[in-house]
């Protein structure tokens, strides 16, 4: 088979095996395309059924493998693919295959590749990830599909004011998160990540941050990624919400400001600070007072679900000394604290109370 042969019917090709079976007649050789884990995609004129394992290290550049009688090439497909597929060729010595025909059957399978999407390479996934956040409704995600466990995060990164070096802050990410998806939108940066990945991964997001001055905000985990747009936005109103409150750090979690993106719907501040703010507003009045610290006191209790050790060790107070405090502000304002819708209400107006800036 000729050149000519081979690239006319390489386009009538519709399965992977058709092509292989075509690129091994052509060649004259037995013919193995596997990936990186040692998976056979699929293979012509060859006995092989298991790749040995040390043909697949990537540091290994031997020019010959060998396996009983026969002698093996590898060849990578195509090295900015988001899986490393590898293509073995067997050599005669009596016919040695020559390195344009190798080359031409490469060019052959990732044109096959490339028609059938078998094999993205990182910057398709980004360029997706950039359409999905502009154009959800038009964006087919199947790309995405094989890179996404059940439930994914959608995670901003933003550089503070005199952040530099953002090309090694870009460069360091997504070799972290590679081969998940990462687009750039008015210099913050949006990715995906799986929500089985985020307790390994939060420590080094830390690190890049604090590196580089950027803040990360990780959304809750959601399971259609079709979504991802309504989720940055989430990210970005807490962002904002973070920073008007003071409480912005390197990594930060949007659902600690749910709350606040909800009260940040609401028109009548005054009405809010009326229903909710009442009782805070005299533990705060009383402090200022007494030079107590009741209000304080309550918040940690309530934010450690009414636990008295495990406030009193954040206070570093002692027992007793807590439960006298709990017992004052039961007196000065209506409290049970056995009473979990009071204490919802209560956690809530901390929350109002700090978002109106009282």
């Amino acid at each position: 088979m000729n050149r000519d042969d081979l690239l006319l019917k390489s386009i009538q090709c519709t399965t992977i095996d058709e092509l292989t079976a075509l690129i091994a007649a052509y060649l004259d050789q037995a013919l193995i395309l596997a990936d990186q884990s040692g998976h056979i995609i699929s293979s012509g004129q060859s006995p092989l059924a298991q790749i040995p394992m040390d043909w697949l290290d990537p540091t290994t550049n031997a020019p010959r493998y060998r396996q009983g009688q026969q002698e093996f090439i590898r060849t990578i497909i195509n090295p900015m693919a988001l899986n490393t597929w590898y293509l073995f060729s067997s050599q005669s010595k009596g016919y040695p295959v020559a390195r344009d025909q190798i080359q031409l059957a490469i060019r052959v399978i990732n044109s096959f590749i490339d028609r059938y999407a078998l094999n993205p390479n990182q910057s398709e996934v980004n360029s997706l990830l950039g359409k999905l956040l502009t154009q959800p409704e038009q964006t087919d995600t199947t790309l995405l599909q094989p890179l996404l466990d059940e439930k994914i995060v959608c995670v901003t990164a933003t550089p503070r004011a005199g952040a530099t070096n953002q090309t090694a802050f870009i460069q360091q990410l997504r070799d972290l998160i590679a081969p998940l998806p990462l687009t750039e939108d008015q210099q913050r940066l949006i990715f995906l990540v799986n929500e089985a990945d985020l307790s390994r991964l939060r420590p080094q997001f830390k690190s890049l941050g604090t590196l580089f001055n950027h803040y990360f905000f990780i959304s809750e985990a959601y399971e259609d990624v079709s979504k991802t747009a309504a989720f940055r936005d989430i990210c970005d109103q807490a962002a904002k919400l973070a920073q008007q409150l003071g409480t912005l750090t390197v990594v930060n979690s949007t659902q600690k400001y749910n709350i606040y993106v909800i009260l940040s719907q609401v028109d009548n501040a005054s009405l809010l600070k009326n229903t909710m703010c009442s009782q805070l507003l005299f533990l705060q009045k009383y402090d200022r007072q007494h030079h107590s610290e009741l209000f304080k006191t309550l918040f940690e209790f309530l934010e450690n679900d009414c636990k008295i050790s495990l406030t009193a060790n954040q206070l570093h107070l002692h027992r007793n000394s807590l439960t006298k405090r709990l017992q004052k502000i039961q007196d000065l304002i209506e409290i049970n604290f056995e009473d979990p819708d009071k204490t919802f209400g209560l956690r809530l107006s901390y929350r109002l109370f700090n978002f109106l800036q009282l």
